[in-house]
């Protein structure tokens, strides 16, 4: 049996378990826990967040874990903590195109 997102309609039964049951940050619900709820890995809740985020679900995150925005202060704290991620990926990106260039083909 496959785990996919798409097979097992688990990105609609996602999304219903966090507006039904988690809203609000006081709510949060770590990845291992929604790893053992939809029997999935890490990876796959991962998968699931950035797909509904993408579709306009307002799923937020913080340390103590994911989230259906109650506020707009829960989501501008997610975008806020996106940006900083986004800026950690470019800087990565840029110290290996540096890199790039000591290597001969």
């Amino acid at each position: 049996v496959t785990n996919t997102v798409v097979e097992d309609g688990m990105k609609e039964k996602f999304e219903r378990f966090m507006s039904d049951e988690h809203i609000g940050r006081k709510k949060a619900i770590t990845s291992k826990e929604i790893e053992n709820a939809f029997q999935c890995k890490g990876t796959e809740v991962r998968k699931i967040v950035n797909e509904l985020r993408s579709n306009g679900v307002p799923i937020c995150s913080s340390p103590i874990g994911y989230y259906y925005a109650e506020t707009k202060s829960e989501i501008k704290d997610t975008l806020a903590h996106l940006e900083s991620r986004i800026k950690k990926i470019e800087k990565a990106k840029e110290g290996m195109e540096e890199t790039l260039k000591t290597y001969d083909e």
